[in-house]
């Protein structure tokens, strides 16, 4: 009877796609609930770890330092509360053609993402405001809006952690959600407002139910395209990564079905479209000429720009192999070695199959020529969950045989001494790379690279990549060492609002009445307090060393990496700086 209870209970709680044993591993029945149990495990040590470190610059604040406040965060805060507030007002009624004119055809909205990831990080902020002391009088609470990204990230784990444990067994699902959980650059965009991790959550629910539900010998059922449908609808209203998903899943399901997946691929299509259009209303409004913005917008915005091997790239025109060069270069070893072990360990099954065809697509996509790329792996973050799922796999194989036939044949062949030496090696790699790369509660994750690269100082100070995203070390802990009551020339700034962002948003700056100014590349009318942020990509290389008679006043230092540098430029002798190649000349004013 207690069993029986159990699986009442496990089917009441489950997402229909989250358990279903592959042939490898059944699952007594009276242990169905464990996935949902390690899933919540999971979940609340991936929350705790992100949550723990979202303070951009709070006064007197017990929460740990986080990243800075980044380039986008105001943007997407101010849009969050605005969706958020206008649902508590208007209700179901937001989504009929007056309430869509009210909401969404107001000046002051931003159409150049879809709703849903700012609706939850406006929900997390008016959830959350109160909860942080030392906000002062700044518009925005930004840590509060970082618990959205934090809840989505710990939401990923624990889905994915279920996932893998329903169809693999615990071992593998904890073992997958807690790689995931230790990746830096996934851990480090939890911690700040933006889209990516939300993203990520909405492409990997959409990626679970093609797991299950499309690698089988028969088609999915109409029921199963259908919720297929909606996740994929999700991820729509999301980002734009979810245009990647239809070239994808029609090829596997043609190679997969042939002509039996037509009929699921069209319920697929049908009703994520449908999700899409009828959860961004401002859609309505104009649907052709909106559609046709929002999907130009998306190919047509201003050119960032990329370092990359010591050089500067305009965003179109970086090589190709970027996406694969940064993804091997900011995963630790210790996720790339066991996901190199399964691959090469035994067949794949068909749902190991399609997840890494769901992992290689992107990078493919991004590294096409003339598709623009940038911010290292922040495009492709949604490939970190599937990585983690096969690293899981291949993790519990470097412990335990795949199958006591496989134990049988090696012992038979007299392989297994040369097999135990491999693992043994793999586990010490393990263990060395752990030991170097595991820094959970570091608040510059977002700027982090792998042993894999040299850890921070090889891929800056050797391979020539970028050293730091944007501005994400201006933390509290830095803005604390700027005197009182002074006024600081920044360079570069690669936002017209980004002065003022930092000015407004930030209560430790607010409350040392520091001033930003932009550094107008004239050391003659502008000495004093100079800040120099270490993007690569913006800033003239220079202005990355400290010229002569300069005094340093702070500095954030990553693995001897420099992300910022604060100097007093007051007694400097400055060279004549030249602008980027082909562009040589005095220092001088530069748009």
């Amino acid at each position: 009877e207690a069993s029986r209870s159990g699986d009442r209970l496990f089917h009441a709680l489950r997402v229909p796609f989250l358990y279903s044993p592959s042939p490898e591993y059944d699952m007594p029945s009276a242990s169905r609930m464990k996935p949902v149990i390690a899933a919540g495990v999971v979940f609340a040590m991936a929350f705790a770890v992100s949550a723990r470190c979202v303070n951009h610059g709070l006064v007197s604040s017990s929460v740990r330092s986080g990243p800075g406040l980044t380039l986008d965060e105001s943007f997407n805060v101010g849009q969050g509360i605005y969706l958020f507030e206008s649902a508590l007002d208007h209700g179901p009624l937001m989504f009929t053609p007056s309430g869509a004119e009210q909401v969404f055809g107001r000046k002051g909205y931003l159409p150049d993402h879809p709703p849903l990831g700012r609706l939850l990080l406006g929900a997390a902020h008016q959830t959350f405001a109160t909860w942080f002391d030392g906000n002062l009088d700044a518009p925005f609470c930004i840590p509060a809006a970082r618990l959205g990204s934090s809840l989505a990230f710990a939401l990923t784990c624990g889905l994915l952690t279920a996932f893998a444990a329903g169809h693999y067994g615990i071992p593998v699902g904890f073992c997958a959600g807690c790689l995931l959980m230790q990746m830096p650059r996934m851990l480090g965009h939890s911690r700040i407002a933006s889209l990516e991790t939300a993203t990520g959550l909405f492409w990997l629910l959409t990626s679970l139910g093609f797991l299950q539900w499309w690698t089988g010998p028969h088609r999915p059922s109409g029921r199963q395209s259908f919720v297929s449908g909606i996740a994929w609808g999700l991820l729509l209203l999301t980002k734009v990564q979810g245009i990647l998903i239809p070239p994808l899943i029609t090829g596997w399901a043609f190679y997969q079905f042939g002509w039996r997946a037509v009929r699921p691929l069209s319920i697929l299509a049908a009703t994520g479209l449908a999700v899409f259009l009828f959860g961004w209303p401002w859609l309505w409004l104009d649907p052709a000429e909106n559609l046709m913005t929002y999907l130009g917008r998306a190919a047509d915005r201003p050119t960032l720009y990329v370092w990359y091997f010591g050089q500067r790239y305009a965003d179109k025109l970086v090589p190709w192999h970027y996406p694969f060069v940064l993804l091997f270069a900011t995963t630790p070893l210790f996720v790339i070695l066991p996901t190199a072990f399964r691959c090469l360990r035994g067949r794949l099954d068909a749902v190991e199959r399609l997840c890494l065809t769901l992992l290689i697509w992107p990078l493919i996509v991004f590294a096409l020529p003339g598709t623009p790329v940038y911010d290292g792996v922040r495009l492709f973050l949604v490939v970190l969950p599937l990585l983690a799922l096969l690293a899981g796999r291949g993790l519990v194989m470097i412990f335990c045989p795949l199958s006591a036939s496989d134990s049988a044949e090696e012992t038979a062949s007299g392989s297994n001494r040369c097999s135990a030496l491999i693992r043994l090696s793999v586990v010490l790699l393990l263990v060395f790379s752990a030991v170097l790369e595991a820094a959970p509660f570091s608040p510059y994750l977002l700027d982090r690279y792998s042993v894999v690269a040299g850890l921070n100082s090889g891929a800056v100070n050797r391979l020539g990549l970028e050293a730091c995203y944007w501005a994400d070390a201006l933390n509290g802990d830095f803005w604390n060492q700027v005197p009182e009551a002074s006024v600081v020339y920044v360079a570069p700034v690669s936002h017209q609002f980004q002065l003022q962002d930092l000015e407004s948003l930030v209560p430790v700056i607010r409350d040392r009445k520091i001033r930003l100014a932009p550094f107008e590349y004239d050391p003659q009318a502008q000495r004093g307090l100079t800040l120099l942020i270490h993007r690569l990509a913006d800033l003239r290389p220079a202005l990355r060393h400290v010229p002569q008679g300069a005094t340093v006043l702070a500095e954030v230092i990553s693995d001897g990496v420099v992300l910022a540098r604060l100097i007093d430029t007051t007694n400097a002798t400055w060279p004549e700086i030249p602008d980027w190649p082909n562009e040589s000349g005095p220092l001088q004013a530069h748009p």
